[in-house]
């Protein structure tokens, strides 16, 4: 491992260092299970560091001021990724919309456990933010927290016509996913705008232009891991909505484009990084 290597990896430490003390004070406020929140691998970081060239001049990147800024800054988007994944679309949620008058009861109108940590991470997150003192990258990810929730309510809102209907749900989901692509993407907004920061602050713009179909792919991957896992959940009792869980079939399409995209991604430096980038969604 060479010397910018070495410095990259106490980074990513110092991260999960932060992110982990912020998890075990706020569960102590509450016994409440938050680690599951978490993605340990850091893939929000990871994915802002895969514009770091590794001839990137060292006297810039690897300054102790700016390792601490940078550390500051990752942080806060790991920290903000738990509030966003606190918030998103959970079981309970589905059964109500799904018309599950036991559900509705319980959970029409309540302010959750879900909620309520969310905005703690995201109100510890700006602590963060402002140690990295750039009102644009803190601007961008607000927007990009805008973005996900008003994606959220209109995709909810789509679920909630397809389960109205007389039809087979498990017929539904891939016709649901595709023509709310926009929606899903925009669900995962924080995953973008990571993309962004990180080619906003380390590519060279004339050089490298942003991959913007590879990072939808990225974000669609994502998506459709999410949605696997999201319909695992489904009780056991709501069988009919338990079958819309098989999805894998286009993950795997996708899968396929997006090794074919990585294969001629250029220059060769960025092709290594995605490809390394790219395990640790695959």
């Amino acid at each position: 491992m060479g010397p910018k290597a070495r410095k990259l990896s106490v980074v990513k430490n110092k991260v999960r260092e932060l992110v982990a003390k912020e998890i075990k004070y706020i569960s102590n406020l509450f016994p409440y299970n938050i680690k599951k929140f978490f993605n340990p691998s850091l893939i929000y970081s990871q994915n802002v560091l895969t514009f770091l060239n590794n001839d990137y001049p060292a006297a810039s990147v690897f300054s102790p001021d700016f390792l601490y800024k940078l550390t500051n800054l990752l942080a806060g988007i790991e920290l903000t990724a738990i509030g966003v994944n606190l918030h998103s679309f959970n079981t309970k949620d589905f059964m109500l919309l799904a018309g599950n008058r036991k559900f509705r009861q319980k959970n029409e109108k309540s302010y959750t456990l879900d909620l309520l940590f969310g905005d703690i991470f995201y109100s510890r997150a700006v602590v963060y933010f402002m140690e990295y003192e750039d009102f644009l990258i803190f601007n961008g990810i607000l927007d990009s927290l805008k973005q996900a929730h008003k994606s959220k309510l209109f995709f909810h809102q789509q679920l909630i016509e397809a389960i109205n209907k007389n039809v087979k749900y498990e017929n539904q989901i891939e016709k649901l996913l595709d023509e709310n692509l926009d929606l899903i993407i925009g669900i995962n907004s924080l995953l973008k705008t990571s993309f962004i920061v990180g080619w906003a602050l380390f590519a060279d713009c004339e050089k490298v232009k942003f991959p913007a179909s590879l990072i939808n792919k990225f974000i669609m991957i994502k998506a459709y891991n999410d949605l696997e896992d999201f319909f695992n959940q489904i009780p056991e009792e709501a069988s009919s909505l338990k079958k819309i869980k098989n999805i894998s079939s286009p993950k795997n399409f996708i899968k396929g484009e997006l090794n074919d995209i990585i294969s001629n991604l250029k220059p060769d430096w960025l092709k290594a990084n995605f490809k390394v980038l790219g395990r640790s969604y695959l």
